[in-house]
């Protein structure tokens, strides 16, 4: 990839709610279940700087031995969000500080160590299809289905997108993983659970850090922190450059990432905080590969060039002329397929004190997503191929919510009412994609284009009461209109390749969602804490899914598509019997209806389509735990069991001119799930002593096999991966830094082969019956090979 080439970068609406009256509570807080909550060495309560500015003890960092009254009411919580450590969810917190000698490229190196989280390869590098229970097994690129933040400030438009590729995990001091349906407090597209990313604040950064990453296959990642308190203000901001010339063929990669957040508090009762987000992406996209081709040659060797028939290597059919008629094979390289997005999110949130007891929080956040060119695959019938797509997605999300601790019929509560309505607007021109241009390919006859509106309006409610000590009750709810409108126009060309009349499906549709949560926090003594929940989930399609019919075979309107809903119910214990042992266990089940599965069709039509799973089932157990056997030595182990299956479908399969061909799917497994995840580390840090500092660990991270099609036929290898580190860590004194850290990993230890990513088989039939998994292997679905053994050290200083 050409580096010089790539570009760089660097009013709220309040609603008037009705005060309730509140009674001071001074609880105290009790031990949640926190992945890497403790120093190497360092003690099991430190305190921290809050969200708010206060010096208070950090949430979910007690020791086992305080004692207390109801979950969730303590004074720390009280200044927090209602969201931050709510009782009876299913929430793990990661923090980042176990993590600081560990190379970290992508949210994976991060997440993988909260239970019920996998991950997928995107079309880019960075770009990772991030999983709660399975919540995006079944897309091709993206994040749909949860709802993820930063510092509260929402990175998901209106419409139910996000991408992953603006994250650098070394920004972040602790991640929130919510699991489970969470309409009911996050609202539209929290179906599968939520993420919040946490910052950290600039009394805990107090100067400058900076550290470098590199190693194999080019990777190289540099960044800076600053930050600082001083009297009311206090600020944080990271940059970083990350590049690499990637693993496999055409997929280089070049990120350049800005956070910054300010608080400024101008009175004792007013807070105001500012955040801003930017990110460049500009990466190369390599073709996924068919399953046999994969096993043939998974890291695309030779494949720079199409060759008919060529059975190591994968092609698409583009039209010759640019435009339209006559079609030839050409390989991603040679189409010079590619992403060059800019992304820019702004937010600003007031938070005012009307006494000790009532918060109101205002909060207004910008998201502007520019396609200056993205290959995609058209969610469109055409010719087949992908398209360089175009154009800006522009949204505005705005919140009011007020929160008062007080009473409720004589018993300590918190009342939380919220308000919320955002808005996208989507213009994205689509070209055909002209090969052998400067080697990024340039736009040639127009494709189609999507003009797309989407909105939700409606609010939240919830009630936290202390029914006695140790025992904890919350009833809430979300309500939800949202409405998608738009025009998606496919162009069309005669035999003399001029633009005649183009196709256009018109769409309005409005939908009406609500999601119910009741939960039971009971902490039974200071070690044990048992929690019981029930809650609703919603998940609204978006545009694209509406305008190409279920069998991916026309620019129709799917009037047929339904929004998604859940209903589950959690139960689960956290057990705390020292400072130096966590662990927590929870099991669920989820009842689904019209789940949306997303599809492609096979080459050389290429295009995106879905339909609903009528209903289904997901069930399965989460375990995680934090072991501290003696000083120095931790154990974390994560573990994750999915069983997720269709109880109701009849699917609908063309078969040439004849009407479909429906199919019963009730009891199939879905697609594209493995049953089994699991992440384990084992590490060693020297104490005391000449040697402190030094330090090892070793990581095995691990998925099942599954199958990739809706009738079962495939089945596709799991994988175990070893993971090997050694770095030091030491505080200087009287020199121009403050601290230094090195270390140096080995990724894949064993070079195992394995897949980072596949993507659904769409069944079809052959002379009326299922064509086999041989030929589905050869023809459908995509692969991207894993990376091989990878060796990447860094260093950091801290001034």
């Amino acid at each position: 990839m050409s580096r010089s080439a790539l570009l760089r970068g660097a009013s709220a609406a309040s609603l008037l709610l009705a005060l309730i009256p509140s009674f001071a509570i001074a609880q105290q807080t009790l031990p949640t279940i926190d992945i890497g909550a403790r120093l190497r060495t360092g003690p099991a309560v430190r305190t921290a700087p809050s969200q708010s500015g206060a010096a208070t003890p950090a949430v979910g960092e007690a020791s086992a031995g305080e004692t207390g009254y109801a979950p969730g009411f303590n004074a720390a919580r009280a200044k927090l969000p209602i969201y931050r450590d709510p009782p009876g969810q299913t929430v793990t917190t990661v923090k980042t500080n176990f993590l600081r000698s560990t190379p970290m490229a992508t949210v994976q190196e991060m997440l993988r160590y909260s239970p019920g989280v996998s991950f997928s390869q995107g079309l880019t590098p960075r770009d990772l299809i991030v999983s709660i229970r399975g919540s995006g097994n079944r897309l091709s690129n993206g994040v749909r289905n949860i709802q993820m933040f930063d510092d509260g400030f929402p990175l998901v438009t209106s419409d139910g997108n996000t991408r992953t590729d603006m994250i650098d995990p070394h920004a972040y001091s602790a991640v929130d993983v919510y699991r489970g349906p969470s309409s009911a407090l996050f609202g539209n597209h929290a179906l599968f659970g939520a993420i919040n990313f946490r910052t950290r604040d600039g009394a805990e950064i107090d100067g400058v850090q900076t550290g470098s990453e590199f190693g194999s296959f080019g990777y190289i990642n540099n960044y800076v922190t600053f930050g600082k308190r001083s009297g009311a203000f206090d600020f944080s901001a990271f940059a970083s450059d990350l590049r690499g010339d990637g693993h496999i063929i055409h997929n280089a990669y070049n990120y350049q990432t800005v956070n910054f957040r300010g608080t400024w508090a101008p009175t004792e009762t007013d807070r105001v905080t500012l955040k801003y987000i930017y990110n460049n992406t500009f990466a190369q996209i390599s073709q996924a590969l068919p399953i046999l081709r994969y096993y043939l040659n998974p890291f695309q060797f030779g494949c720079e060039f199409a060759i008919a028939n060529n059975p190591y290597c994968a092609s698409i059919q583009q039209p010759r002329n640019g435009i339209s008629g006559t079609l030839t094979s050409q390989s991603f390289s040679q189409l010079g397929a590619h992403q060059h997005l800019n992304r820019h999110i702004a937010g600003l949130r007031w938070e005012h004190d009307f006494d000790n007891d009532t918060i109101l929080r205002n909060q207004v956040t910008y998201n502007y997503l520019d396609y200056i060119n993205g290959t995609v695959i058209p969610p469109r019938f055409s010719f087949g191929g992908p398209v360089q797509v175009r154009g800006p997605s522009v949204g505005l999300n705005v919140t009011s919510d007020i929160t008062n601790h007080g009473t409720l019929f004589g018993l300590p509560a918190t009342h939380f009412l919220g308000f919320f309505y955002d808005n996208t607007k989507t213009t994205n021109p689509a070209f055909v994609q002209v090969p052998n241009v400067w080697d990024w390919g340039m736009p040639g006859g127009a494709a189609g284009k999507i003009d797309s509106y989407h909105s939700n309006i409606g609010l939240r409610a919830r009630e936290e009461i202390a029914f006695a000590e140790g025992l904890t009750g919350v009833i809430g709810f979300s309500s939800n209109w949202n409405r998608t409108w738009g025009v998606n126009s496919v162009y069309t060309y005669n035999a003399a390749s001029a633009l005649t009349l183009p196709y256009q499906v018109a769409l309005n549709r409005a939908f009406w969602n609500t999601a119910p949560e009741a939960s039971l926090t009971y902490r039974y003594n200071p070690e044990w804490q048992f929690r019981a929940r029930y809650a609703a989930g919603y998940g609204t399609p978006n545009f694209t899914t509406l305008t190409t019919n279920s069998q991916g075979t026309s620019a129709t309107a799917n009037t047929s598509l339904k929004p998604q809903t859940n209903m589950g119910v959690d139960v689960g214990v956290d057990w705390t019997p020292s400072p130096d042992l966590t662990m927590s266990l929870t099991g669920f089940h989820e009842w689904y209806r019209n789940e949306i599965l997303s599809l492609t069709t096979g080459a050389p039509l290429l295009v995106n389509y879905s339909l609903n799973i009528p209903a289904a089932i997901h069930r399965g157990v989460e375990f995680n735990a934090d072991w501290r056997p003696v000083e120095g030595v931790s154990l974390i182990a994560v573990y994750s069991f999915n069983n997720q299956f269709i109880t109701n479908m009849m699917e609908g399969l063309p078969s040439g001119g004849s009407p479909l061909v429906y199919l019963n799917r009730s009891g199939k497994k879905l697609p594209n799930v493995p049953p089994h995840t699991a992440t384990a580390r084992a590490g060693y840090d020297v104490p005391h002593g000449d040697f402190k500092g030094v330090g090892a660990f070793v990581e095995y991270v691990f998925k099942s096999q599954y199958t990739l099609d809706a009738s079962n036929l495939s089945s596709v290898p799991g994988y175990g991966l070893v993971n090997a580190n050694v770095h030091y860590n030491r505080d200087v004194e009287n020199f121009y830094f403050r601290n230094i850290e090195l270390y140096l990993s080995v990724n894949n230890i064993f070079d195992r082969r394995y897949m980072a990513s596949t993507f659904i088989l769409p069944n079809t039939l052959t002379a009326g019956i299922e064509t086999p998994a041989a030929i589905l292997f050869n023809t459908g679905g995509g692969v991207y090979a894993g990376q091989p053994r990878a060796v990447i050290g860094g260093v950091k200083l801290k001034f």
